[in-house]
């Protein structure tokens, strides 16, 4: 089973280029090369985004002709194979940026990814980390709560807490991060912890206007049955059923795990 389902969202764009446009008549005559490849990169990645794979690719290999040797054509080049559904070649593509520029924190980021959801390779944990640590890496939150999600799968559980820890620190709205540690704290049976990041994961979602998901309710119910609250545990059990019957969590809730 894969671990991470790879979805292109705007923290690619933001991982790979500061600048996503869909024109590129600014640079098509006398451009630094550089600032070309950049572009086409930038490009590339922002008809990722908008479901254009044929622009996507057509701009990502207009990037590789003028540079073949560039770490975030490459990276890009990855991650049009990987919404393509073709994950070979897109490791492929992961590994030769790697080895073009072993510093690259976005690809470092989703080649970490890459190897956790196909290969199931804790080496991934590494890269991700290794993107988290860059301080000027734009999406260090999404990396370490990766980097938490990677190290409790390889059951690292401490270094795990430190990464959802610091991914919060980060960003005080990192529900992922006050889920995990929820999780984390039921199974450590230290429910006051497990409590208190629970309560601020319902107050954020509560203050953004954003609904519970399955996963989030069944977490509740996890934590309602730990402090055996009768009342608290057929409350979430009601929502997951009205708003998630047909779903893993409800199925696990009813069978009591």
């Amino acid at each position: 089973m894969k671990i991470i389902k790879f979805v292109l969202v705007n923290l690619i764009a933001v991982s790979l280029s500061a600048c996503v446009t869909t024109t590129d008549s600014r640079f098509t005559k006398k451009a630094d090369p550089s600032k070309a490849v950049a572009s086409y990169v930038a490009l590339g990645v922002g008809y990722l985004n908008s479901g254009d794979l044929i622009m996507a690719r057509k701009k990502i290999e207009r990037a590789l002709e003028i540079a073949p040797d560039s770490a975030a054509a490459h990276s890009a080049m990855a991650l049009y194979w990987m919404e393509r559904g073709e994950p070979k070649l897109a490791g492929k593509e992961f590994e030769q940026a790697h080895d073009l520029d072993d510093s690259y924190s976005p690809n470092n980021y989703h080649y970490g990814r890459y190897l956790l959801a196909e290969k199931n390779d804790d080496h991934g944990c590494d890269l991700i980390e290794e993107a988290a640590n860059d301080f000027n890496y734009d999406a260090r939150v999404s990396a370490y709560e990766d980097l938490g999600i990677c190290l409790r799968h390889f059951n690292d559980t401490s270094r795990a807490i430190d990464a959802f820890e610091k991914a919060w620190s980060l960003d005080l709205n990192s529900t992922i991060s006050m889920l995990e540690l929820t999780s984390i704290y039921i199974e450590r049976k230290k429910l006051r912890s497990a409590t208190r990041w629970y309560k601020r994961f319902e107050k954020t979602i509560g203050d953004n206007n954003v609904p519970h998901s399955a996963k989030s309710l069944f977490v509740g119910s996890q934590l309602a049955r730990a402090k055996r609250d009768r009342n608290a545990l057929a409350s979430y059990g009601f929502k997951l059923k009205k708003r998630f019957p047909n779903s893993e969590e409800y199925r696990r809730y009813k069978n009591g795990q």
